[in-house]
């Protein structure tokens, strides 16, 4: 239905000027946004490239937030409608609608290269999608800020010997505490253990290492537990004290320190 939106000589006019983007249904929402914007003058002919690439933006901020998807979950977004959104930012963020623009012209001189195709950043990532909290960066500036927060690597369990003792590590990024044990991408506060070789780490952001948040509920299809025990002393009937093992089985678990400080 939407490919109705956008009659095929307009769309053959845009793959000959901006080149093919894979014009999917929300894509081809977004060009025909820009081509009525340009012709009811809301923007010029050579912004309609930098409307399509706002419009679709917005859309998926606004999709992404509303099923929890991914990196966007629990994250809150003020908008409902990108066709608003739009035209709010053009009337009450005109420095966002310039550096959009500038942007959009320095991914287009570089032959479309996805690192550097704008995004929307909120500025403050605690915070969610508002208009107030909002910059423009690059695809590749935006995917490396959302690996940049400082995160804690633990050593739970080493195989070859389990009385080793147990260790951690901050990292500037979950990127560099990945790239200590050899893994090239994963989610942290999962609660989850990473196996790689002999040991077993658990990977968490510092906000939940230092008791600052909680480990986000996670569904894992895989239905994993894990088996733990700890030591009762108690004092035996006959004189003198036992100590008795009790085993305890967890899905999911979180470390948290007193201090913020480094073995």
């Amino acid at each position: 239905m939407a490919k109705r939106l956008v009659a095929d000589e307009i769309l053959e006019e845009w793959i000959d000027t901006y080149g093919q983007h894979n014009y999917v249904d929300y894509k081809l929402r977004a060009l025909a946004f820009a081509e009525k914007c340009c012709k009811e003058g809301i923007i010029t002919h050579d912004e309609k490239f930098s409307a399509f690439l706002l419009h679709g933006s917005i859309y998926s901020r606004i999709t992404n937030c509303r099923y929890n998807t991914g990196m966007y979950k629990h994250v809150e977004c003020e908008w409902e409608n990108e066709e608003e959104t739009f035209l709010a930012v053009l009337h009450e963020k005109q420095e966002f609608w310039l550096s959009w623009k500038d942007h959009t012209e320095e991914y287009m001189k570089n032959d479309y290269k996805p690192s550097l195709r704008p995004t929307i950043d909120r500025i403050d990532e605690k915070e969610g999608y508002s208009l107030n909290n909002i910059q423009v960066l690059t695809n590749a500036k935006n995917c490396a800020k959302a690996t940049s927060f400082p995160h804690y690597l633990f050593t739970v369990v080493n195989t070859t010997d389990p009385t080793k003792q147990q260790t951690f590590r901050r990292f500037d990024s979950k990127g560099a505490a990945l790239k200590h044990i050899g893994l090239p991408y994963s989610k942290s506060d999962t609660g989850r253990f990473h196996q790689v070789g002999n040991s077993l780490f658990l990977l968490q952001s510092e906000d939940v290492t230092l008791g600052r948040t909680t480990i986000e509920e996670y569904e894992n299809p895989e239905d994993l537990s894990y088996t733990g025990s700890f030591s009762i002393t108690t004092e035996h009937p006959h004189g003198g004290t036992i100590t008795i093992n009790r085993n305890f089985t967890y899905e999911r678990m979180a470390i948290i320190l007193k201090q913020d400080q480094e073995k």
